[in-house]
């Protein structure tokens, strides 16, 4: 379930995050979908308008099986994702820029709404990746990674990788890199 090489990985992609913990997956559809596992039936994410498409696969036609809800709404206007929220809102699940319309969204605002209402906030940083963003440094609880993009050159691997600074976090996302083999 481990092994030094992606050990090594994990802490570098942490020192360039700016986050204490790094876990990387098979694909960066599967470091999305070891997020979503920390979530329930009945739950409720609030997700960017504007993702990428295996995202909203995942969410409509997956998910949403397993009794998840999802509310899709234009981030780059923090009114909306609070306008948004519910009695059950436990993720708001943000890209920036977005994928395929390069949408901003205002990580600092958002991150204060989700604080507020105590709700995870995660960022999928694929576009900007560390170079040019990091979204922990705003309040963001998770940052997600396809390290199949711009991080390896783009298409030279496929990975993905979820960053946090949050120990309860890291433990259920490792515990889900062991138990599913992604």
């Amino acid at each position: 379930s481990s092994n030094p090489t992606r050990a090594q990985l994990e802490s570098m992609l942490a020192a360039l995050e700016g986050t204490k913990y790094a876990v990387t997956y098979a694909s960066g559809m599967s470091a999305v979908d070891a997020v979503m596992k920390m979530f329930r039936p009945g739950d409720h994410i609030i997700s960017s308008d504007d993702v990428y498409g295996g995202v909203s696969r995942l969410f409509n036609r997956i998910l949403s099986h397993y009794g998840m809800e999802f509310t899709y709404v234009d981030s780059s206007n923090p009114n909306n994702v609070a306008e948004a929220i519910r009695p059950n809102t436990k993720l708001i699940w943000l890209e920036t820029p977005t994928n395929p319309l390069l949408k901003v969204t205002d990580l600092e605002a958002i991150a204060k709404i989700a604080k507020e209402h105590k709700i995870i906030c995660g960022v999928d940083s694929t576009f900007a990746t560390p170079a040019l963003l990091r979204p922990a440094e705003f309040g963001i609880d998770i940052v997600m990674h396809s390290t199949t993009k711009y991080i390896s050159g783009h298409n030279q691997i496929i990975g993905g990788a979820v960053l946090t600074s949050d120990e309860e976090i890291h433990k259920q996302l490792r515990f889900v890199q062991k138990a599913i083999g992604a």
